[in-house]
C-alpha cells in the first residue's frame, strides 16, 4: 500500500512538472500550390513554468535524405527566420505578442519542395510541449484529377514535370481508376524519379 501510494504521488508530482500543454491536435493540411498555409500551434502554460520562453519549428522535408531544418525561432523576445533559405522570406509568425499562447505561422506561396512533416516545439521551464503537422502541397496534376480533366500520361509527367503526389498510388486522394491505367512499371519509375530528383518549384 505505501509502494502505492508513493507510485501515485511520483506521477503527480510528474504531472505538475508538465503543465506547458499544446493544445492543437496533430493533423494533415493540404494546400494548392502557391496558396498559403496556416499551420496553428497554441499553446498554454501553469504557473510553475517560469522560464524563458522558447518556440521553435522544424520541417522534416519530404526528401528523406534531407536533415530536419530549423525553419523559424523565437527566442529571447527576438525572432529567427533566416535558418532555411528555402523557405527564407515566406515563413512568419501569425501572432504578434507570442507569449499570448499562440505559436502559429503561416508558409507563403507554396511550392512542392514544401511538402514535409512540420514540428511546433515550445519551451518555458520547466515545461516542454510539442506537436507535428503533415503539410502536402497539391501540384498541377491534382488540380486537373480534382477538377474531373484527364491526366496527361503518365511517362510524360515523369519525364517533364516535376513529381506530383497525386501520380503516386500511396497518395490517400488518388482515385483508383487513374492508377490502374497506368502499369506498376511506370509507377514504380515514378518513385524513382522522386528520390533521384530534386524537387522544383
Amino acid at each position: 500500500m505505501a509502494i502505492l501510494l508513493r507510485f501515485v504521488l511520483l506521477c503527480g508530482v510528474a504531472d505538475l512538472t508538465r503543465s506547458l500543454s499544446i493544445t492543437t491536435p496533430e493533423q494533415m493540411i493540404e494546400k494548392a500550390k502557391g496558396e498559403t498555409a496556416y499551420l496553428p500551434c497554441k499553446f498554454t502554460l501553469g504557473p510553475e513554468d517560469q522560464g524563458p520562453l522558447d518556440i521553435e519549428w522544424l520541417l522534416s522535408p519530404a526528401d528523406n535524405q534531407k536533415v530536419d531544418q530549423v525553419i523559424i525561432l523565437y527566442s529571447g523576445d527576438k525572432i529567427y527566420d533566416d535558418y532555411y533559405q528555402d523557405l527564407k522570406g515566406r515563413v512568419h509568425f501569425t501572432s504578434n505578442d507570442l507569449k499570448s499562447g499562440d505559436a502559429s505561422i503561416n508558409v507563403t506561396n507554396l511550392q512542392l519542395s514544401d511538402i514535409g512533416t512540420y514540428q511546433c516545439k515550445v519551451k518555458k521551464a520547466p515545461g516542454v510541449g510539442n506537436k507535428k503537422i503533415q503539410l502536402t502541397v497539391l501540384g498541377k496534376m491534382c488540380l486537373l484529377q480534382r477538377a474531373g480533366r484527364p491526366l496527361p500520361e503518365a511517362t510524360l509527367a515523369a519525364t517533364t514535370r516535376p513529381w506530383d503526389p497525386c501520380l503516386l498510388p500511396t497518395w490517400k486522394a488518388t482515385l483508383r481508376r487513374s492508377i490502374t491505367r497506368y502499369p506498376v512499371k511506370t509507377l514504380n519509375a515514378l518513385l524513382r524519379v522522386r528520390l533521384s530528383l530534386s524537387l522544383r518549384s
